[in-house]
């Protein structure tokens, strides 16, 4: 039985332009956890922004995985917390400081700030996605449990910048999630959201059978290759379709909610989710 569920967030999970979770979706968190099996978002995001992303029910994303597995939360608590190494972002910085379309964003006590950037150069651009309102030369020594780096340009100049990086920050591992999105994630070499994941499973007594997991970016391969009971929805990239066991519709047709509800009744019921057979 399914006792553990893991999902991306955006495009997954929330298909919507405002970045909510639908009133249905919802509904099917809440039927989940009335049969004792655990949510839990698995996402790239903080910790922050997920009330609202929840319509404010903080229950339902109470326990979490965030910041690609550096973060992870149960109950409302921080349970668990990888750094980024301070020397790697510092490297990052430096690889970063002769390339004219691209920066590095680091957050601290929920700032996003531009390391290296002309702070106009920032504001200027029209996708200003983490909202940066802040630019410093240096990377503060303060632990940082959330990094990016901005490119501004097309998706396959991302992963010709993430594969610059990767050659010379052996330290960091550099993932491009999807097209549409020209940013590249940083993450500890070798890390991602399985730790998240396993600490979670550990720490709740349960074994990776146990576990389902929800995904559609390459952020998520982590947890896909990972546990048996993987799952991609339809508008997933081509390498998440190809690691997943399980597939399902699209994330525009409430495709993961309607699996959330199969695993609600099929957890209650003492098998395994219709999907899954």
């Amino acid at each position: 039985m399914i006792k553990l569920v893991l999902s991306d967030l955006d495009s997954t999970l929330i298909w919507q332009d405002d970045h909510t979770v639908t009133p249905f979706a919802l509904d099917a968190i809440h039927r989940l956890q009335a049969v004792g099996v655990h949510f839990v978002p698995c996402t790239g995001r903080i910790y922050r922004d997920l009330p609202a992303m929840f319509a404010g029910d903080e229950a339902a994303c109470a326990t979490a995985v965030t910041s690609n597995g550096q973060l992870v939360y149960l109950d409302g608590e921080l349970v668990e917390k990888v750094p980024l190494a301070h020397d790697a972002l510092c490297a990052v910085r430096d690889e970063l400081a002769g390339v004219d379309d691209a920066y590095l964003v680091v957050e601290y006590g929920g700032e996003k700030v531009a390391v290296g950037a002309e702070l106009g150069f920032v504001l200027a651009h029209p996708d200003n996605f983490w909202r940066v309102e802040r630019a410093l030369p240096d990377v503060p020594e303060e632990p940082c449990y959330k990094a990016n780096v901005r490119v501004v340009g097309s998706f396959a100049r991302c992963q010709e910048v993430a594969s610059a990086l990767a050659a010379a920050c052996p330290g960091l591992d550099f993932v491009c999630p999807m097209p549409g999105t020209p940013h590249i994630d940083l993450m500890p070499h070798g890390f991602g959201k399985d730790h998240g994941g396993d600490f979670l499973m550990e720490r709740l007594g349960l074994v990776s059978e146990e576990v389902c997991c929800f995904g559609d970016a390459e952020n998520d391969l982590a947890v896909l290759r990972h546990y048996p009971h993987s799952v991609a929805v339809a508008n997933a990239v081509p390498a998440v379709l190809e690691a997943a066991r399980w597939h399902i519709g699209p994330a525009r047709e409430e495709s993961v909610a309607r699996a959330l509800l199969d695993i609600a009744e099929a957890t209650a019921a003492g098998r395994m989710p219709s999907f899954m057979r």
